[in-house]
């Protein structure tokens, strides 16, 4: 019931500040002064189209804020910069891995793609991203010829 006396408060200080009457107000939303009163004396039991008019009639913003759903949000947008942070990874692996054997990026991209290097990179990717250029293509190229042999 905490709410109710919270949007109760929100709605009499902000009808307060614009000089508003509870008459007024009240037969703008097509509500009693007395459900008025009770509302912002936090007492009623208002339905959310009451609570809804009354913030359309006194310009308040109604924001609904879900925990759950800001969480997951920032873990899928953390998630997200992961995402390119490895898939830059493994490009650049490819492309490096297609330079140091004179292939092609798509040649490259077949051969690690068979042998299981690119979930590999993918599923290493935090043991892996400080080595150099040249560990990493003897790294692929052991799994890549191994796979092949």
């Amino acid at each position: 019931m905490e709410k109710l006396i919270e949007i109760g408060r929100v709605i009499k200080n902000k009808r307060l500040s614009l000089n508003l009457r509870m008459e007024d107000v009240a037969r703008e939303c097509q509500i009693t002064r007395a459900t008025l009163s009770s509302i912002e004396n936090g007492t009623g039991n208002p339905s959310i189209v009451v609570v809804l008019k009354l913030f359309d009639v006194l310009g308040l913003s109604f924001d609904i804020e879900d925990e759950s759903l800001s969480s997951r949000n920032r873990a899928t947008r953390i998630n997200l910069a992961n995402d390119k942070k490895i898939n830059r990874f493994v490009i650049m692996c490819i492309e490096q891995y297609a330079y140091s054997r004179n292939l092609s990026s798509q040649e490259a991209y077949e051969q690690m793609s068979r042998s299981g290097v690119i979930d590999d990179l993918t599923n290493d990717y935090e043991d892996l991203h400080g080595f150099s250029f040249e560990y990493l293509n003897d790294y692929i190229g052991a799994i890549v010829e191994g796979a092949s042999a």
